[in-house]
């Protein structure tokens, strides 16, 4: 019987639900930690489960995948085990670079938030949480896409489950090489690019995408979250058993084929400058920067980020800093509860305060800095169309949003962050330097 090693880390879930899929398709299933110092040499395959690990903190799945754990998950694939990744499991192989390029290191993919689009227009862009049909691209055989249903209907769940990349040549090569393992579809097989059909805005429908050899899927649905014994198109249950059939060599396997990925290129933009910049801190302590900073060896500071031009050249500093208390006082930027916001604007800095609105205030930047926003600027363009309902008129323009990372102590070993990724994905984000 198959031996499959059920991985986790601090904050996956399922684990329970993803062994009793194993089990009730006749293979057999072991719960691993991430802490265990052990190798899976044992194992024919692994799952690694849903969830939130180490709290998404930074992105999801950033953390795990730095992890000693996933060179052994590596071999284990590379010695033709199969490595399936659930959810939170697909965030930590695309990060590690198992998919679609299957080389550990180099990720070329992303999965990053999701944007819900109906109508040209962003309708969702948080956790989703509902069943969607897939269908399998069989085009390939790999071993999760081997069963006679036409179409699956599961559950997601997920904040960030958007495959992503502006690499025209990238996404020309998965659809060539038929690595778009799994499709988002309606009920009768069609395919849309808006939601409800695509949940998540993801790139060519995707809602799995495999290696070359066909032995490693990053899977954003839940297969394995469904009662034991129900069949058909309602279940998951065909993938785990095309897995078990893979193990046991009753799939004619593809010949695994290298395929060269580029690794996205990083470049730290120039900043620009805003009429209005707004620097928003938690009140209580930070679990992102203090995770992702304990990762990279750093005691980090992180703040949300959003510059703004206002339109009309006539507008009066008192109009200026009333639109800024309107805009905070809104809550679409922060909630002011657990969030101090800092303005800058005029060549002062004040902070608000809910009782007296903007005051003056002592504000300070981390020495060592750098700010990154995302290269999909939908969701700027629609809070910048939200600001402006809120204030009634047509005044703010050039929107940006971002996270400002940065530290005091040690710009060598920031920069070392900076090149390893820690604070974007290049696939999916951009880098403005913030020196002055």
């Amino acid at each position: 019987m198959p031996k499959i090693a059920i991985i986790q880390f601090p904050g996956s879930n399922c684990e329970l639900e993803t062994a009793r899929a194993v089990e009730r398709n006749e293979m057999s299933a072991e719960h691993f930690r991430w802490n265990e110092k052990r190798s899976l040499a044992k194992f024919d395959g692994a799952i690694l489960v849903g969830g939130f690990s180490y709290e998404d903190r930074g992105r999801s799945g950033l953390i795990a995948s730095r992890d000693p754990l996933l060179r052994e998950i590596f071999k284990l694939a590379k010695r033709g085990g199969v490595v399936l990744g659930i959810c939170n499991g697909a965030q930590i192989l695309v990060e590690t670079g198992l998919v679609p390029n299957f080389e550990f290191g180099k990720s070329t993919l992303a999965l990053t938030r999701n944007r819900r689009v109906a109508n040209g227009e962003i309708v969702g862009e948080n956790f989703f949480n509902e069943w969607i049909f897939i269908r399998a691209n069989r085009a390939r055989a790999n071993a999760f896409n081997q069963f006679d249903a036409e179409i699956l209907r599961i559950p997601i769940a997920h904040a960030e489950g958007r495959f992503f990349s502006e690499d025209a040549e990238l996404i020309s090569k998965i659809v060539d090489e038929n690595l778009n393992a799994f499709i988002y579809c309606d009920a009768a097989g069609n395919i849309c690019p808006e939601f409800p059909t695509n949940p998540n805005g993801s790139i060519l429908n995707l809602a799995g995408v495999t290696n070359s050899a066909g032995n490693v899927c990053a899977l954003m649905p839940h297969p394995e979250r469904l009662p034991a014994g129900r069949q058909g198109r309602h279940s998951g249950d065909p993938i785990f058993r095309s897995m078990r059939k893979w193990i046991a060599g009753e799939i004619a396997r593809p010949t695994a084929k290298k395929i060269k990925f580029a690794r996205p290129i990083s470049k730290i933009l120039p900043r620009v400058k805003f009429d209005v910049e707004l620097f928003v801190k938690l009140k209580i302590t930070d679990n992102a920067a203090l995770s992702v900073g304990r990762a990279a060896g750093l005691n980090l500071e992180k703040l949300r980020f959003f510059g703004f031009d206002f339109s009309d050249e006539k507008l009066t500093p008192r109009f200026t800093e009333r639109a800024i208390e309107k805009i905070i006082r809104g809550g679409a930027l922060a909630n002011t509860e657990k969030e101090a916001v800092f303005a800058k604007f005029g060549g002062k800095i004040l902070q608000f305060s809910k009782e007296r609105g903007l005051v003056p205030a002592k504000f300070k930047l981390p020495a060592n800095r750098i700010l990154t926003h995302e290269k999909d600027r939908s969701l700027d363009n629609s809070r910048a169309a939200n600001l402006n309902r809120q204030l009634g008129k047509s005044a703010v323009q050039n929107f940006a949003s971002g996270i400002l990372w940065g530290e005091n102590s040690s710009k060598m070993k920031f920069e070392k962050a900076i090149a390893g990724n820690f604070f974007h994905h290049p696939a999916a984000d951009e880098l403005i330097g913030c020196s002055s």
